[in-house]
């Protein structure tokens, strides 16, 4: 598309970065031994996992929205008529290569259509591709792009707020895929691992954590915190919606 287009006033250069999952390796030695000057890169755009938009709630997440102000004149979250529901993260880091961009003062937008039930496993293969719905994020994007087809235009760039990285390491599990796309408080589970402490407990997809224990969760982030107070053989209250019913459950780490 950018190759036939008309968006003369800049140069795109396209990466796939191996070693995301290790610690994000390629992104990281790219941007520490660049090709090209880093100065003269004006913003990085991260597609990773935009291929499985859901058709019904049509929610498309982006981050590094805080990374320049102008991200906010571009990006319409009022939109009546935009094909998406969108969730904007303002942070400019995150678990993806946008983060070793993010960390050289360049601004990032992260593109993202959520984990799923396949995630990191075989059964995760192209007739499971949402290929219409792929194809307008990257129309989407294309948008954002040639909007920023100006000459000599050099974004500003923001810090941010820093979010973790990398998969903490947490002595216990509850075994729950959790939905990254969730806007409300707490945190909805996508997915149960059989056998795990959730699926034990009586946990469901569709079901929203709000507390674990003495720890309430509003978010990822304080979820993660309130999993990283107990060890294996603890046992903990957790409590979550289901509908309109609030549950409580004892589960065994």
């Amino acid at each position: 598309m950018l190759k036939d287009s008309k968006l003369n006033k800049n140069n795109y250069l396209f990466i796939a970065f191996s070693g995301e999952e290790l610690g994000l390796f390629g992104s990281k030695y790219f941007v520490e031994n660049p090709t090209i000057n880093l100065s003269n890169v004006n913003y990085m755009i991260n597609m990773d996992m935009i291929g499985r938009l859901n058709d019904s709630t049509k929610v498309l997440t982006i981050g590094g929205f805080g990374t320049s102000p102008e991200w906010s004149s571009l990006i319409s979250l009022k939109n009546k008529r935009s094909v998406f529901v969108i969730k904007v993260d303002s942070s400019g880091t995150g678990p993806s290569d946008h983060t070793s961009f993010y960390r050289k003062n360049i601004p990032v937008l992260f593109f993202f259509t959520g984990l799923h039930a396949d995630y990191h496993k075989p059964t995760d293969d192209f007739d499971k591709i949402n290929y219409k719905g792929e194809l307008t994020v990257i129309n989407y994007i294309y948008s954002l792009i040639e909007k920023e087809n100006k000459e000599n235009h050099r974004l500003v760039f923001t810090k941010t707020r820093e979010t973790q990285t990398t998969s903490a390491r947490f002595s216990v599990t509850m075994g729950i895929m959790p939905d990254y796309t969730f806007a409300g408080a707490g945190v909805r589970v996508d997915g149960v691992s059989d056998g795990r402490p959730a699926q034990k407990a009586g946990l469901q997809a569709g079901d929203v954590i709000v507390q674990l224990g003495d720890y309430n969760v509003t978010s990822l982030d304080n979820y993660m915190e309130a999993l990283g107070k107990f060890k294996k053989g603890d046992t903990a209250v957790v409590k979550f919606k289901r509908g309109n019913d609030t549950i409580e459950k004892q589960v065994q780490f």
